[in-house]
């Protein structure tokens, strides 16, 4: 005769098949949290490339008469998760210390991105005159019937010189 204590549960099927519901109620409804409600919030992003399509060699000099038209490549990227209506205005400016930039835009592009998408362009900008410049590209988003900054902005410094040779 064994005289040991038996230490085995016995589960009949009615329990186990609660246990397995719950268990898989539980993975699904953690798994949806995980997913969905612990996301960041979204935002937008935007960034200038060089001639090469990387964010690397931004020309720093350009010469009246020569190279003094230029284009810029830039990305805009919404990552909202909602459709968004953009507007990006690129200013020209010799001092730059708050943003956005009390000053006429030089030139203005409205578009509209569904979430994750992206719009690549060349920004078309003339220097006529020497000096120390700031190309001041800001990015506002449509926010009822008025565009609203974003915060988001790209600063690129540039001397325009006379070539005297």
């Amino acid at each position: 005769m064994n005289n040991q204590p038996n230490n085995t549960i016995e589960i009949d099927k009615s329990h186990l098949a609660v246990i397995i519901t719950l268990t898989i109620v539980c993975c699904v409804v953690g798994g949806y949290f995980i997913a969905y409600a612990l996301k960041p919030p979204g935002y937008h992003e935007m960034y200038l490339l060089d001639a090469q399509n990387k964010a690397d060699n931004y020309p720093q000099t350009v010469i009246l008469n020569q190279n003094n038209t230029f284009h810029i490549p830039i990305v805009v990227t919404n990552n909202m998760r909602i459709w968004q209506e953009y507007q990006v205005q690129v200013k020209i400016v010799q001092h730059t210390m708050y943003f956005p930039v009390n000053t006429p835009p030089y030139n203005t592009y409205e578009f509209t991105l569904d979430a994750d998408q992206s719009w690549n362009n060349q920004i078309l900008v003339t220097l006529n005159e020497e000096g120390n410049y700031s190309i001041v590209i800001e990015l506002y988003v449509k926010n009822n019937k008025e565009y609203v900054f974003t915060d988001n902005f790209c600063v690129l410094h540039i001397k325009a010189i006379t070539n005297h040779t």
